[in-house]
């Protein structure tokens, strides 16, 4: 692959600084380092000066184009991006895969297009309508060298859209272990900074609050650990459309005193290192990155059996594993891990072991490299 140029084209604007910059750094170092000449970042909004410093004191582009500005001014916009940097390949992430992105990529000239499929979701359509979609789903992604999933349950889901299984590797998705750890002091720290009681239990939940997150499912658990008389805390970390309603939600089951509401926090890694259970509940999670990290710090976590979250969680040894939408198995899983702590030691050293052994960024991040490498042929000069 040496000579080439990539481009990687991000639908998602640059905030603050987490396990997915990481990985754009570390993937964009990486291909340097294999013989690609120079990458390009191109986010949906500009990032801030000091996140994009952070980049181009690495020799690394940063561009940015709004998808929502229209679709002729991203075409227009993504031309004169391959153009000023001589483009030969793009890294689709975050965008849909039924999108115009992949064409508008070829006919700006550039011959391979990687699509990273990094978003949930369930294919669902039935008959006819399935039928439109896949033929949708084959024409949109011709342009396509090769398709990464972050997990096998979006292999399938990808398949069953309409991808040619072919065309699909499955990368899982890696974490920063070096930042994802853990450490013993944080937790006192932690109880003092928000008014805890050391007899209660922490159980913490990083994510978008958007519908299929399932925080009513925990909010309804709360009350009824609450009713049973066990001393829990829920800490949310996240900001989204659902927060106002779920919040009504608690004050409906009197639960308010028991659930503390954070918001988006720029480093959430001291509040996974302090509490004791972490919870992943959605349906449809893509791989369930979030656990995965909490995992990495050496906290017992809960999944639900849905998405790729079983393939990141081993029932019973290395987490535990509850139905969808099932508040009394996920109060029964809290009441477990909270009454029995030999249990909830052994389940967060086997995680934090199981996500150092095989879901490491460094792993992640070269898998996808020696992908390029096999799809990339020298630049002819």
């Amino acid at each position: 692959m040496r000579g080439h140029v990539v481009a990687m084209l991000l639908d998602s604007a640059l905030s603050t600084w987490g396990t997915r910059e990481d990985l754009h750094m570390l993937l964009a170092k990486g291909l340097m380092a294999r013989g690609v000449s120079k990458v390009v970042l191109v986010f949906s909004q500009s990032p801030a000066p000091d996140l994009q410093e952070r980049y181009r004191a690495e020799g690394i582009a940063v561009e940015f184009i709004n998808y929502k500005d229209g679709a002729f001014n991203f075409f227009r916009r993504l031309r004169d991006v391959v153009r000023t940097y001589s483009v030969t390949a793009v890294h689709i992430a975050f965008f849909t895969y039924f999108s115009w992105i992949p064409w508008m990529a070829r006919l700006s000239g550039v011959r391979h297009v990687i699509y990273h499929e990094r978003n949930p979701g369930i294919f669902r359509a039935t008959s006819l309508k399935r039928l439109l979609l896949v033929a949708r789903t084959r024409l949109m992604s011709f342009p396509m060298t090769r398709v990464i999933s972050i997990s096998h349950f979006l292999r399938e889901t990808l398949a069953k859209g309409g991808i040619p299984p072919g065309k699909i590797s499955v990368i899982h998705h890696g974490v920063d272990t070096a930042r994802y750890c853990a450490d013993a002091g944080a937790r006192e720290r932690v109880r003092a900074e928000h008014g805890i009681p050391p007899g209660e239990l922490m159980v913490v939940s990083l994510c978008q609050l958007m519908r299929h997150k399932n925080i009513d499912t925990m909010l309804e658990a709360v009350r009824q650990l609450t009713d049973r008389g066990f001393p829990v805390r829920l800490l949310v970390i996240g900001s989204g459309p659902m927060r106002t309603q779920w919040e009504e939600l608690a004050k409906s089951l009197d639960v308010v005193d028991r659930v503390q509401w954070l918001g988006r926090i720029p480093d959430p890694v001291p509040i996974l290192q302090a509490c004791d259970v972490f919870l992943l509940i959605s349906e449809g999670e893509g791989f369930g990155l979030a656990i995965a990290e909490a995992m990495s710090c050496g906290i017992a976590s809960i999944g639900t059996v849905s998405g790729a979250v079983p393939e990141i969680v081993e029932d019973g040894k290395s987490g535990l594993l509850i139905p969808l939408r099932d508040a009394t198995a996920l109060a029964d899983a809290i009441y477990r891990l909270g009454t029995d702590e030999p249990l909830r030691r052994t389940l967060a050293r086997a995680g934090m072991d199981r996500v150092h052994r095989e879901f490491t960024i460094d792993v992640s991040t070269a898998k996808i490299v020696d992908l390029y490498a096999s799809v990339l042929p020298p630049v002819a000069r």
